[in-house]
């Protein structure tokens, strides 16, 4: 605006409101480019004076007027409709206020233009004001900063929802208030506010999924048709709403809730973490390492390279990075996280069991160290039983990663039975029957029945399970694939090899589709199919997949990785049938060496191998008994 009409227009204000005009400088506080104008009040619309807030960053202070206003110098680099954070630097003597709106601190730079409505409100209240329990916006602030605390925060444990006492806790000590006072006051504001935003945030916060769902996109609706004067009100719509459908398993419009609330915060490391774990769990995992990625450098340019809270972005890249069999670049997200949460939080904390979660099915799958990952699953579950105790769906997540772990190393399934079971208790208690990851414990625990050769049981529990992730995955899942694969094996050990084999192969083209052709889970497929055919008495249309297998394993695992030997073994076996002993013998040689470095010398699986070798240098030297 020209500096002469500015001068104009104050003087004809002046002149109109002549009563008022000894003191019309003080009220009125113009727009300029760079400056951002603050209106400071309580939650009662009383302006709060003598308190100096500041922008994050590089931006100015200011102490407010008795009129609440305060006009702050923004940085250089920060334009309109920019956001930017605020803090509160100094409450005015004998006073402790705390800011309620914007909940976040985080505010969108109006226009420069010298309007009346180019101002920001902030809201701020006393530490401890029990009244403000009775105000409706107060309590919807609180309800999104606590809802916030709770999002999902990993991908390998998001079945973990953060402990809700612990975060009412938190918020509750930050405005000096009584939690349980706090908790009373939310549900009942809840159970009457008529805005589905609120309502929504309210069922969000008791963790009524599907209700929270439905008003959490009645109020996107209504706010995307306000979206020029409420972009920042779309970005929590929407988020909050990621984060619910998040909760019912519907991750791919999870992912679209979080996309649009990174359209319009581009910089906001959780929203576009939640964005990468949500394509993550839907398996676009090119878009999700992006968006993972991108949250990476926005906490650290935020935080520094150091901060516990980079710790949740860098496992989920981590997680991501593992399931496109990158395996040393997971490994070194994974130890420096380790090393982080651990002088952060010290050595009994859930954020330092997911890591070595982590950690152990990296060492586990990459490098077949089982004793070290046995011990890495051990810790984990330890530090989780006792800080969020037995019911967690953390626990179970530990539960079924170790028992996986028992079965396939030491064939104890057993022990892997009884520790799966638990892990399905759990999570049914935790989710209710048709989520997915109900569905994931279902085929965990038919493995182990199928392994004791209760097929009967096994294949009930699979067809629940598949039933479970078509729904809710979509049919071109990977999880989906799994399952069928599974399926498939035991229809096979029941006669059924015709359904056996298209199966398998429909899970084999929904995982070439999904990871690529040259990927370790496409490996497992082809192993599967190529087995049905071998039985079949097909081994020119196995023998190419076993090979296929092999060489992904090889490039994947190296050449001495424990699953490169039953590779090997799988081969012997097809190569024996062909009656090609010597290639059988050659398979079967390299394979004991690799289980006996590996795994030990008397552990079931190379104790299995051996005699398979014997049996194959028995018929190419054509004696019974081995020199």
């Amino acid at each position: 605006m020209n500096p002469e009409r500015r001068k104009k227009e104050r003087r004809l204000w002046c002149v109109m409101a002549v009563t008022a005009c000894v003191c019309c400088a003080s009220f009125f506080v113009y727009a300029e480019a760079g400056i951002l104008v603050l209106n400071v009040e309580d939650a009662h619309k009383r302006p709060v004076s003598g308190v100096q807030i500041g922008v994050e960053g590089d931006g100015g202070t200011a102490v407010t007027d008795d009129h609440g206003k305060a006009r702050i110098r923004l940085a250089a680099q920060n334009k309109e409709n920019d956001f930017v954070f605020l803090r509160i630097l100094k409450s005015p003597p004998g006073r402790h206020l705390v800011m309620l709106s914007p909940w976040d601190a985080r505010i969108q730079v109006p226009s420069f233009e010298n309007k009346s409505e180019n101002f920001v409100r902030v809201v701020l209240v006393e530490s401890g004001d029990r009244a403000a329990l009775e105000n409706g916006n107060f309590l919807a602030a609180l309800t999104a900063k606590i809802n916030r605390a709770n999002a999902p925060k990993t991908a390998e444990n998001e079945r973990r929802r953060e402990d809700p006492k612990a975060s009412l806790t938190a918020v509750a000590k930050q405005y000096g208030l009584d939690p349980e006072e706090l908790d009373k006051a939310i549900r009942a504001w809840g159970a009457k506010t008529v805005d589905p935003y609120e309502a929504g945030l309210a069922a969000l916060y008791q963790r009524n999924y599907p209700e929270a769902s439905r008003k959490l996109s009645e109020s996107l609706d209504l706010r995307q048709r306000e979206f020029a004067r409420a972009r920042g009100n779309v970005s929590d719509a929407a988020f909050f709403l990621g984060q619910s459908l998040y909760r019912e398993g519907k991750y791919m419009d999870a992912a679209a809730a979080y996309q649009k609330a990174a359209n319009l915060d581009e910089e906001d490391g959780l929203i576009l973490s939640n964005l990468g774990l949500s394509l993550t769990r839907a398996a676009d995992y090119a878009n999700a390492e992006l968006a993972l990625r991108h949250a990476l450098r926005a906490y650290q340019q935020k935080l520094g390279q150091d901060d516990p809270a980079i710790v949740i972005v860098q496992d989920n890249l981590a997680n991501l990075l593992r399931a496109k069999g990158d395996y040393a670049g997971a490994e070194s997200l994974y130890l420096s996280s380790l090393a982080t949460s651990e002088k952060a939080f010290g050595p009994y904390s859930p954020v330092v069991a997911t890591t070595l979660n982590n950690l152990a099915g990296l060492v586990e799958e990459s490098k077949g160290d089982y004793p070290r990952a046995e011990q890495l699953y051990e810790r984990a579950l330890d530090i989780n039983e006792r800080v969020l105790g037995s019911e967690d769906p953390a626990v179970a997540t530990n539960l079924t990663n170790l028992a996986r772990l028992l079965s396939r190393a030491n064939g104890d399934f057993v022990t892997a039975e009884r520790l799966l079971r638990r892990a399905l208790a759990i999570d049914q208690k935790a989710f209710g029957s048709e989520h997915p990851d109900v569905g994931e414990d279902m085929s965990n625990l038919a493995a182990v029945l199928s392994a004791k050769r209760d097929y009967a049981g096994a294949i009930s529990l699979l067809q629940k399970a598949l039933a479970i992730d078509r729904e809710v995955l979509g049919a071109d899942h990977p999880d989906v694939a799994e399952v069928m694969d599974i399926l498939a094996e035991l229809l096979e050990l029941t006669g059924d090899v015709a359904t056996a084999e298209t199966l398998h192969q429909r899970a084999l083209a929904i995982d070439e589709k999904a990871f690529g052709l040259n990927h370790r889970i496409v490996a497992t497929r082809l192993n599967n199919l190529a087995l049905l055919l071998y039985k079949k008495g097909d081994y020119a249309s196995a023998e190419p997949l076993y090979r296929r297998a092999l060489s992904i394993d090889e490039k994947a695992l190296g050449a001495n990785h424990p699953d490169v030997a039953i590779d090997l073994t799988n081969l012997g076996d097809l190569l024996y049938a062909k009656r090609d002993y010597a290639g059988a013998v050659q398979q079967s040689q390299r394979a004991l060496a690799i289980n006996e470095k590996a795994l030990g010398p008397e552990n079931p699986y190379t104790r299995a191998v051996r005699e398979q070798l014997r049996k194959f240098e028995r018929e190419l030297s054509g004696t019974t008994h081995l020199p």
